[in-house]
C-alpha cells in the first residue's frame, strides 16, 4: 500500500515532484506483478488494487481534525490487506498504522528534521525502514536511525535522447522561479556567454517570490531570455531535450532535483551548483559540469558541448530509470517484511 498527502493528485497532472515519484513506483510494482493499493488526493488513478480518496484538511481546526481522523479510518481498512506500507505523505497522520505491526517503509522527499526521526523511531522500533532520497539529505541524522538511500526516478521511455548538438542552440532553466533555485544566476551566466536561455516553471504568488520575479527575472525578459511559462510533460521533452544544456544553479540543499535526471534522460547536460545531491547526480566532465562558482559556471557553458549526449542518456538509464528505483524498494521491501515474519 502506497501513501501520498492528497493535495496533488496521483499521478499530477501538471507540478507535483513526490507524487510523480509515487506514480512511477505504483506503475513498476504493477508491471512486476504486485497489487498497489494507493491512499491519496481526488483525481488519483488506481494502480489495479483498491483506491482510497483523502481529502486536504482546511484552515479551520475542526475540519482539520476531522480530516485526520477520517483519515485514520481509511487507513485502519486499507492496511489490513497489506503486505507493507510505504508512505510518502506527512508524518502526523501515521498514528493508527504506528500502532500496527505492518511492515513500515517512510520515504522523505523533503530536507529531513531530527525532530522527524526522533518522533518514528520512539514509536516503533521494529517493522520500520526510513529511505532518503540522497546521501547529502540524511547525512545529519544517520546518526538517529538507519536509512537507505534511493534516488528518485524518471520514466526513461518516455524521454528521447538525441546525440548531436541542435541547432537551436539555447540553454534551459526549469522549475519554481524562486529565489533558492538561482534563476537570476542562470539569467547573469546566459548574458555573460552570450547564449539564449529559455526559462520554464511556475511563478510563485507570495509576495516575496512576486517581488524576486518582478525585479530579478521580469527585466531581463525579452528574445534573448525568454520565459515560456509553466509546461507539461510533452513540452518538457521538447524543451530538454532540444536544449544544449540543463542549468541548475541551486543555492540551496535541495535533497533531490529530478530535473537534473529528466535533462539527463534527453540526453541534455546539466551545469549545476556543486551544492546538497548534485554531485551525487553529475558525473563532472560526463554528463555536465559542476560549478563553485558563477565563473565556473560560464566557463563550463564554455566547453558543454564537448559533453557526450548519449553518456548522459546511458547515466539515465542505468542509474536512475524508474525501474531501477523500484527494484531498490523492492530489496527493502523483502528484507522488512522478511524481518517482519521471522
Amino acid at each position: 500500500m502506497v501513501i501520498t498527502d492528497p493535495v496533488i493528485p496521483v499521478p499530477p497532472i501538471d507540478y507535483g515532484g513526490v507524487e510523480r515519484i509515487a506514480a512511477s513506483l505504483c506503475q513498476c510494482l504493477r508491471d512486476m506483478g504486485h497489487v498497489v493499493d494507493l491512499i491519496a488526493g481526488p483525481g488519483s488513478q488506481s494502480f489495479g488494487g483498491r483506491l482510497f480518496i483523502h481529502h486536504r484538511p482546511s484552515t479551520k481546526r475542526l475540519s482539520r481534525a476531522a480530516r485526520k481522523a477520517w483519515f485514520q479510518g481509511i487507513s485502519a481498512a486499507a492496511v489490513l490487506k497489506a503486505d507493507c506500507v510505504i508512505n510518502f505523505g506527512r508524518l502526523d497522520y501515521l498514528h493508527l498504522i504506528l500502532k500496527l505491526a505492518k511492515p513500515l517503509i517512510c520515504c522523505f522527499q523533503n530536507p529531513i528534521l531530527a525532530s522527524e526521526v526522533e518522533w518514528l523511531v520512539a514509536r516503533r522500533s521494529r517493522n520500520l525502514a526510513l529511505v532518503g532520497i540522497s546521501r547529502a539529505q540524511v547525512e545529519d541524522v544517520r546518526h538517529l536511525a538507519e536509512f537507505s538511500v534511493i534516488y528518485n526516478s524518471t520514466n526513461t521511455d518516455l524521454f528521447e535522447a538525441r546525440s548531436g548538438i541542435p541547432e537551436e542552440g539555447y540553454f534551459v532553466f526549469l522549475g519554481r522561479l524562486t529565489a533558492n533555485k538561482g534563476v537570476d544566476t542562470a539569467i547573469r551566466v546566459a548574458k555573460k556567454c552570450g547564449v539564449r536561455l529559455k526559462i520554464a516553471g511556475n511563478r510563485p504568488q507570495e509576495e516575496d517570490g512576486l517581488r524576486y520575479f518582478n525585479e530579478e527575472i521580469k527585466p531581463h525578459l525579452g528574445d534573448v531570455i525568454e520565459y515560456v511559462g509553466e509546461i507539461n510533460d510533452e513540452q518538457k521533452k521538447s524543451l530538454l531535450g532540444n536544449a544544449r544544456a540543463l542549468l541548475f544553479p541551486i543555492r540551496w540543499p535541495e535533497p533531490f532535483g529530478i530535473v537534473m535526471v529528466e535533462s539527463l534522460a534527453c540526453g541534455t547536460p546539466v551545469i549545476a551548483t556543486r551544492c546538497a545531491s548534485t554531485p551525487e547526480v553529475i558525473d563532472h566532465g560526463k554528463t555536465g559540469f559542476l560549478a563553485e562558482s558563477e565563473d565556473e559556471m560560464v566557463e563550463a557553458v564554455q566547453k558543454i558541448d564537448s559533453v557526450d549526449r548519449l553518456e548522459c542518456r546511458r547515466q539515465a538509464e542505468q542509474r536512475f530509470s524508474s525501474k531501477v528505483m523500484t527494484e531498490k524498494y523492492l530489496d527493502v521491501i523483502q528484507k522488512l517484511v522478511a524481518s517482519h515474519s521471522a
